[in-house]
């Protein structure tokens, strides 16, 4: 089967809950976004390798110091892969939202964000789904395709939803504490990034598992929060084309 649309198929089912579930709003807009974001999922791998490779080099001198398999396990999860990964997409969310989903007359981001981050998140998966299935095996590649459609996809799209978020929940903060709290986002999404890649790079059964658990809680977070932030506020700020101004005293978790 042909590699290429495996990879697209591996982050269909995922776009098409996004772009159905969003709110009927500006369509020029939403469209926008869509191709931007993968655009920038596919620049954020690119990204990604690139600073990999200058910061940690591949050496065929080989090194005397033993390292445990639990301290590699710490580094590829959250510093090689949750970190760098991370850093390079929420980079990019935040430019492309700043462009394209940023009112600059009450200075909120529209709920659009929400596309961005998922579609970032996406096109960087399906990039990388790509590679994997192409080195995957001739036999292997329809299995690898499927966990990867169920894991990698799912867990690249969760992570950037909720940074996504924290832009949205931003504009009910302060103008003083928003940098701080997208900061914290920004936090958040490396160490959710982290903990599923400790978990399954063993390929341990019991990690699996937990992984499978971070999974279920960080959906339900992201359902609670686009319920009360991002489809009531639609409800109301897209019947005249802008979303409402936030009110300071509501509380932010």
């Amino acid at each position: 089967m042909n590699i290429g649309l495996l990879a697209v198929l591996s982050i269909l089912p995922w776009a098409f809950y996004l772009v159905y579930t969003h709110p009927k709003t500006n369509q020029t807009r939403l469209f926008t976004a869509i191709v931007f974001s993968l655009v920038l999922g596919w620049i954020s791998t690119e990204l990604v390798l690139k600073l990999s490779a200058f910061l940690w080099p591949e050496t065929s001198i080989s090194a005397k110091v033993s390292k445990s398999i639990l301290s590699q396990t710490v580094f590829l999860a959250f510093i090689k892969a949750g970190m760098m990964e991370e850093l390079c997409k929420s980079m990019l969310i935040l430019i492309l939202a700043l462009l394209i989903s940023f009112d600059r007359h009450t200075m909120t981001f529209l709920p659009e964000t929400f596309i961005i981050g998922g579609f970032v998140g996406l096109g960087f998966a399906g990039i990388e789904n790509y590679q994997y299935i192409m080195s995957a095996n001739e036999q292997d590649r329809v299995p690898t395709f499927i966990v990867r459609t169920l894991k990698s996809s799912n867990a690249h799209l969760l992570v950037n939803l909720c940074f996504a978020l924290f832009l949205i929940k931003s504009n009910y903060k302060p103008y003083g504490e928003k940098v701080l709290y997208i900061l914290k986002g920004f936090l958040l999404a490396v160490a959710q990034h982290g903990l599923f890649d400790f978990f399954v790079f063993p390929s341990g059964r019991f990690g699996v598992w937990i992984a499978m658990a971070l999974f279920v809680g960080i959906w339900v977070w992201i359902v609670k929060d686009r319920r009360k932030y991002i489809l009531e506020v639609a409800k109301t700020s897209y019947t005249k084309e802008e979303i409402l101004k936030p009110s300071l005293s509501e509380t932010i978790r």
